[in-house]
């Protein structure tokens, strides 16, 4: 169990809101057969993995152990397939997990399901040290299950003056492939791309992986007055990959029409006081539509009104070696804090992209 939890931090900034999860199996001598972990938001499970692992590698798993940081899923209300039948199938004879599933959802179905296939089972107590480390390993997917909005993350490019853009407001390219490279994936991993109107006014993104095996993110646009125009590549590419308009309620008739007859999806909610569409709303909407992880590639307005929404929960922010000066934006537009008062992220990681680097890290709850 102390080698899995030393492996679980493969996953971490790509698995979430989903636990972070290993798994490992070992035969009747306890010798390691194979292991694995949940690398990614939307892929097969630990359990899943390790035991397709143990297929390729033609390892007969009949009377093994399986070890794995947290108890086995057994629900079907979800993006992947339950663990606990094909542990049952696989002919494991015992199963140690390092910690409870807290999802109601799940909790206690695996006893009674390795109970019933004559399977022993056990979980860590929390006075275990190991058990103690396997519930600290998803204490934020627990703190986060039964929040009725998606887990967002938060990302842009800046130089090392901190612009997005130059004066004129031209960004391409801020960063380099390698940092667009893995933007194409953290769009494969989550379930919606949200930007706002301005972005879509100024840059007119298709918000992509590039690559067609991957699952499609809706591209959600959050227009409180419509403006996107029925031209807008997103729009254009409406009736192949799902997008969705977010608009003030009482927003144009007309032009929400004919951004429903190009294929694009309109949703109309309460505005505040300024006319906007209020944040958190929109963000539960999304929860409402089954959308569980979101990428937020937004300007400056919108990424600052999500960061005091309190709507974003990690950061993934991509600094380029280059000094643009000027006046050109930054990633938050309004009023910032005071040094003393100024939210700092939590486990933070930076790692070299190419001739950038990559910061990410949770955002404090506040």
């Amino acid at each position: 169990m102390r080698t899995a939890l030393d492996a679980a931090a493969i996953a971490k900034f790509r698995v979430e809101p989903n636990p972070m999860v290993v798994a490992m199996l070992v035969d009747r001598r306890g010798e390691l057969i194979h292991s694995a972990a949940h690398v990614c938001y939307g892929q097969p499970h630990a359990e899943a993995r390790v035991l397709r692992g143990a297929r390729q590698a033609a390892v007969n798993v009949v009377g093994a152990t399986l070890y794995v940081t947290l108890e086995p899923c057994a629900h079907t209300e979800k993006k992947t397939p339950p663990c606990v039948p094909a542990i049952v199938e696989s002919g494991i004879a015992r199963v140690v997990a390092g910690a409870p599933d807290p999802n109601r959802a799940t909790a206690g179905r695996a006893a009674k399901a390795f109970a019933a296939a004559g399977i022993k089972y056990e979980v860590l107590p929390e006075s275990d040290p190991d058990g103690a480390a396997c519930r600290a390993l998803i204490a934020r997917y627990a703190r986060h299950l039964y929040v009725e909005r998606p887990w967002t993350i938060a990302k842009w490019a800046t130089s090392l003056d901190g612009r997005i853009a130059d004066a004129s407001g031209a960004a391409r390219w801020v960063s380099s492939e390698a940092s667009r490279s893995i933007v194409r994936d953290l769009r494969a991993s989550c379930d919606a791309v949200v930007v706002g109107a301005g972005t879509v006014l100024a840059d007119d993104p298709q918000l992509v992986s590039g690559r067609e095996s991957d699952r499609f993110a809706t591209r959600v646009v959050l227009d409180s007055h419509l403006r996107t125009p029925p031209t807008a590549k997103l729009v254009a590419t409406a009736r192949e990959r799902p997008t969705l308009l977010v608009a003030a309620r009482g927003a144009d008739a007309e032009r929400r029409k004919m951004l429903e007859s190009a294929g694009a999806q309109v949703v109309e909610l309460a505005a505040g006081a300024d006319g906007r569409v209020d944040v958190a709303e929109a963000f539960r909407e999304l929860h409402r539509r089954g959308v569980r992880r979101a990428l937020l590639e937004a300007g400056g307005t919108l990424q600052a009104a999500c960061m005091r929404a309190g709507v974003v929960d990690q950061v993934a922010a991509f600094v380029a070696p280059v000094v643009i000066g000027g006046g050109g934006p930054t990633p938050f537009a309004g009023d910032g804090w005071s040094i003393a008062s100024a939210p700092r992220l939590e486990e933070v990681r930076v790692t070299p992209v190419g001739t950038d680097a990559l910061v990410e890290g949770y955002w404090p709850r506040v």
